[in-house]
C-alpha cells in the first residue's frame, strides 16, 4: 500500500494561469483538497476540469480536522493536498498548526511552490538585496505600527532590507498615514529617505504598481485608482537621503 502524505500546494494570487502543471497533476492526484475557502477553490478546478472533494479548514476547526487528516494520512494512506484562498499556504495562512501536528506524527510532507504575493511584490519594485522582513498583516495601532520599523531601523539601514507586509483594503490610508509620520521624522531627524511600492490586486485585470512617498501614494487616489478597493502588498525602503537627486534616485 502506497505510503500517505501531504502536500502544500501554491495556487494562484489573483490570474487562474498562474498554476504549474505539477500542481494541477498533484491536485488530480490527492484523495481530496483542503481548503481555507472551499468556494475559491472551486472556481479553479472547474477552470481546469477537475473534480475532487475540497474539505474546509481554518484555525477555528483546526482540532477536528487536523485529527481528521492526519488519521486519513497515517491511517488510510491517502494522499491530500492543502491549499489557501490564494498564494502559498501558510504565507498569512491558516495551516501552521496542522504541520505542527503532521511533524509530530511523522507525516511526509511535500511543498508544491508557486505564485507568492510576497515574490511578486518583491519582483515588482527596486530593492537593493535580496535581503526582507515579511511582517504578514501589519499592527493595527500605530504605536506597534511604528516599532516595527523603528525596532528594526539600524538593522534595516545597515544591510539593506525592505519591509514587506500585507494590507486590508479598508486599513490603506490610515497605514499610509501612519508611514508618512514615520517618513517626515526619519527625514528630519536621521536624514533618511522612506519610499514605499504599493502593489494592488496583482496578477487581476485591474492591477496596479506605485512606488512613491506614503504622501505622494496618498494623493494620487482618484477614480481610477482607489486605495480602498483591492487586497495590498507593500514594500517600505528606507535609505539614507543623497545630497544629490541623481544620486538619490540610482541609490534604489
Amino acid at each position: 500500500m502506497n505510503e500517505g502524505l501531504l502536500y502544500i500546494i501554491a495556487t494562484p494570487i489573483g490570474n487562474l494561469g498562474d498554476i504549474s502543471q505539477r500542481a494541477l497533476d498533484i491536485i488530480q492526484n490527492c484523495d481530496y483538497i483542503v481548503s481555507e475557502n472551499p468556494a475559491t477553490t472551486g472556481k479553479l478546478l472547474v477552470k481546469y476540469g477537475i473534480k475532487k472533494t475540497i474539505r474546509w479548514y481554518r484555525e477555528s476547526n483546526h482540532k477536528s480536522m487536523s485529527k481528521f487528516i492526519i488519521d486519513d494520512i497515517k491511517i488510510h494512506h491517502q494522499t491530500i493536498g492543502v491549499v489557501s484562498e490564494a498564494g502559498t499556504p501558510l504565507v498569512s495562512d491558516p495551516g501552521a498548526k496542522l504541520l505542527i501536528d503532521a511533524y509530530a506524527e511523522n507525516v511526509k510532507i511535500i511543498p508544491i511552490p508557486g505564485a507568492s504575493a510576497v515574490t511578486t511584490a518583491i519582483s515588482a519594485f527596486p530593492v537593493a538585496s535580496a535581503k526582507f522582513l515579511f511582517w504578514g498583516f501589519a499592527p493595527r495601532k500605530e504605536g506597534e505600527f511604528r516599532r516595527m520599523i523603528t525596532d528594526n531601523l539600524s538593522f534595516i539601514i545597515k544591510e539593506k532590507v525592505a519591509i514587506v507586509y500585507f494590507e486590508s483594503p479598508f486599513r490603506l490610508k490610515k497605514t499610509l498615514g501612519y508611514l508618512q509620520k514615520i517618513a517626515e521624522e526619519l527625514s528630519v531627524n536621521q536624514n533618511l529617505d522612506l519610499k514605499v511600492g504599493l502593489g494592488k490586486e496583482m496578477t487581476k485585470i485591474f492591477e496596479s504598481y506605485v512606488f512613491d512617498s506614503p504622501q505622494g501614494i496618498l494623493q494620487r487616489e482618484s477614480k481610477d485608482f482607489k486605495l480602498d478597493k483591492g487586497e495590498a502588498t507593500l514594500v517600505i525602503i528606507i535609505k539614507k537621503r543623497q545630497n544629490d537627486t541623481n544620486e538619490r534616485m540610482e541609490s534604489y
